[in-house]
């Protein structure tokens, strides 16, 4: 071929490329397959992994497909497109010798597999052979050896990057199956010398490789079954990286928006109609809604609540007080306020109704009442204002082995899900949609009633009771984004609420105050969720509850946060599911289908920055604790994140490389030119704003609101090039439109 051939071709692909833009784009695969077996794990949410893997997953960006052994094994199509097989098995799976001979069948075209724990059945001499190709290409070898005492056992190889990561593991290592390095291509992690028939056995029990990672049983995760506590030995974020191996993609964030950690609240309605203890009210017949409105949600104009009500709780014959409607308006009123439904009876167990019998409910009730003393019927009678003696009282749960609060009439889905939302909608103001349907009792529906919120146009939470403090001190207690419940996914709650504090709101009134543990650990050093003041109107019942929620609420008003209503929460995180990402060059990708995620996130990221310039839909980028978080522009339904070295930082010549570090409001719609920033924004509380790559010299700002001009001031950049300002306008329901610009001043002076 001669050379004119060979530049023709080379000019060819450039053009090619520069027409075709990015063409050549591939998707970023962010998909695991994770087996269990129902016959001991009943549903995707009672495994082990969901219980302990998936968030460290979730955290570095991938998505968690369950696959049930009990009802086959994965086909073709199902193992296409994932990163990764994960398994985490409990006890043998229900046809052992079948998935041994499909692991041996697809072992050339499994992806890399992670195996933590349990292998999935016996290790006879068959089923050995069968997996040994699994092993092999993780750079390992099940041996047939067995380790019963290894009382005299050494640690050979400690990794401490990876070992002791919340507990050092056990110099006498537990019960194993002997695994040995094959070649020098695995990473070990934690390896033992053990005596062994009058010879010493290498023993490898965590370590990671091309095919993979494995983690035998009591050697990742230390549990005490006596307290019921666990801690990871192994850093699952750093052996799950090293057994994945990804190369770099922009990581979906949940925890962040406009370069600061989010902050929302949610309150579900239970306790409407209680009178409240506390001393300054008492004798005065107020319920603990008024309480609460007074105390806790209008003195904070600033920080958004969702209020969500049980709609039994508003019927007079279930002991509605004649202010409770009047009330639910009033919050519902209140600007800051976000309109939400905490289900229509209050079901306390979602399973009950998939398949619902009103006979099998109505004999529950029976029962209840017959066991239960005539006097606790008489006092719940009493506390919601109805006469011993009323019909009504048999229907109203005094006990949570009944499935629901309200039992009167059989429950119905379209009543529990389409008739809340509309009859709650009713008591919002003209304009003001309800937006979110908050689930109640054990907060595990049902395929369809998650469909049926979907259906109905509104986001839906709560769930995975998230705390991380003393009591509960490992990472593994934090849940993952989400539960999925046949094709349809139920969003998680950020953090606990109070009940988890109180033991079911019957001591120590005051523990929701040690929520603010769990924030710390969960912000540092990784930003692992955001925060959520999660709690119920009965928490305005008694001093000692109220002044801790209210603790959280003046601790927020000193923090570095950008508070969203809880819907935009919700939509943040089913955007981490229906986010595309393709990969466009070395360090460019594209970023579309976000829902309502507008952050991604780059880990091990000093040396990096973000390409203003280069970038498309890209507002700027903050850093924290050696992540770099890059904000996108929702207007931009398709962005493009272009990174760079940070060694090559430049002066800024104009506005056109500035960036937005950092933002208490939600930025939309930026338009950027040499002497101009536009935006729109909304947000809670006083808007502050940090720009960084911004030229020296003073910069005209301008606020409009419909109708007129709003705000100007002047404001000077520093010399390290940040321009900083504070908006102290009203931004929760309508938007400004706000500008940058070169001081007229100066421009008249060049």
């Amino acid at each position: 071929m001669s050379v004119t051939s060979v530049i023709r071709g080379v000019m060819s692909c450039v053009f090619l490329f520069l027409v075709c833009g990015n063409a050549g784009a591939q998707p970023v695969p962010r998909h695991i397959l994770a087996l269990y077996d129902s016959t001991s794990e009943p549903t995707p949410a009672d495994t082990l992994i969901h219980m302990n893997a998936e968030m460290p997953l979730n955290h570095l960006g991938f998505i968690l497909d369950y696959h049930d052994l009990a009802k086959g094994l994965p086909s073709d199509r199902e193992l296409d497109g994932n990163v990764a097989v994960l398994t985490m098995f409990e006890a043998d799976v229900s046809a052992p010798s079948a998935y041994f001979r499909w692991l041996e069948k697809k072992a050339a075209i499994l992806p890399r597999i992670i195996i933590l724990g349990g292998l999935g059945g016996p290790l006879d001499e068959t089923n050995r052979r069968r997996i040994q190709p699994i092993f092999r290409k993780m750079g390992l070898r099940l041996t047939a050896d067995y380790v019963a005492n290894a009382r005299h056992a050494e640690l050979t190889t400690l990794d401490p990057d990876l070992i002791g990561f919340e507990a050092q593991p056990d110099p006498m290592p537990p019960e194993h199956v002997v695994v040995e390095p094959r070649g020098d291509s695995a990473r070990i992690g934690l390896e033992y010398s053990i005596p062994q028939f009058g010879q010493r056995l290498d023993s490898v029990v965590v370590a990671t490789g091309e095919g993979g990672g494995y983690a035998a049983s009591g050697f990742f995760i230390y549990f005490d079954p006596k307290l019921n506590l666990k801690r990871w030995i192994i850093d699952p974020f750093e052996f799950f990286r090293r057994a994945l191996e990804r190369p770099r993609f922009p990581v979906p964030d949940t925890t962040t928006v406009s370069g600061r950690r989010l902050y929302f609240s949610q309150v579900d309605g239970d306790g409407w109609n209680n009178i409240t203890r506390i001393e300054r009210y008492r004798g005065r017949d107020v319920s603990t809604a008024e309480v609460m409105i007074k105390e806790l949600i209008e003195p904070y104009p600033d920080l958004p609540v969702s209020v969500a009500v049980v709609l039994g709780d508003l019927d007079p014959q279930f002991g509605a007080r004649p202010d409770s409607s009047s009330l639910m308006e009033r919050v519902f009123a209140l600007p800051q306020v976000e309109v939400a439904s905490h289900t229509s009876t209050h079901p306390f167990e979602w399973g009950f109704f998939e398949n619902y019998d009103r006979t099998a409910e109505l004999a529950l009730v029976d029962m209840v009442a017959s066991e239960q003393p005539r006097t606790i019927i008489e006092r719940l009678a009493a506390t919601v204002g109805i006469s011993t003696g009323s019909w009504a009282s048999r229907f109203i749960a005094n006990d949570h082995h009944l499935p629901r609060a309200y039992l009167k009439e059989p429950f119905d889905l379209d009543r529990e899900v389409g008739e809340a939302l509309r009859k709650t909608q009713s008591l919002a103001p003209p304009g003001k949609a309800i937006a979110l349907y908050q689930w109640s009792g054990d907060a595990r529906p049902f395929e369809a009633a998650i469909r049926a919120t979907r259906e109905a146009g509104v986001r839906n939470i709560n769930g995975g009771d998230i705390r991380f403090d003393e009591q509960n001190p490992s990472v593994a207690y934090i849940a993952p984004l989400s539960r999925t419940v046949g094709v349809e996914r139920q969003i998680y709650a950020v953090n606990s609420n109070e009940n988890n504090y109180t033991a079911l709101w019957t001591d120590r009134f005051s523990g929701f105050r040690q929520l603010r543990e769990t924030l710390d650990k969960t912000g540092n050093p990784r930003r692992l969720r955001g925060i959520d003041v999660y709690y119920h109107t009965y928490s305005a019942e008694r001093a000692a509850s109220l002044d801790a929620v209210r603790s959280h609420l003046d601790w927020i008003r000193t923090q570095p946060v950008v508070p969203v209503r809880t819907s935009t929460y919700a939509a943040i995180a089913d955007g981490f599911f229906s986010i595309s990402l393709d990969k466009v060059g070395p360090l460019e990708w594209t970023v579309g289908a976000r829902d309502g995620l507008n952050t991604v996130r780059f880990d091990d990221a000093d040396e990096l920055a973000l390409d203003v310039a280069a970038s498309r839909g890209a507002l700027g980028s903050a850093r924290h604790n050696g992540s770099l978080y890059v904000t996108l522009d929702a207007d931009v339904p398709v962005a493009t994140v272009m990174l760079r070295d940070r060694s090559e930082d430049l002066a800024a010549d104009d506005l056109g490389m500035a960036g937005l570090a950092g933002s208490r409001w939600l930025v939309r719609d930026l338009r950027r030119t040499a002497c101009a920033l536009t935006f729109e924004t909304t947000g809670f509380g006083s808007g502050d704003f940090e720009w960084t790559g911004v030229p020296p010299g003073s910069f005209d700002i301008t606020a409009k609101q419909v109708p007129g001009e709003i705000l100007t001031s002047s404001r000077a950049a520093s010399e390290d090039g940040r321009l900083t300002f504070d908006l102290p306008l009203d931004a929760r329901a309508q938007p400004l439109v706000v500008s940058i610009s070169c001081s007229s001043r100066e421009r008249r002076g060049s």
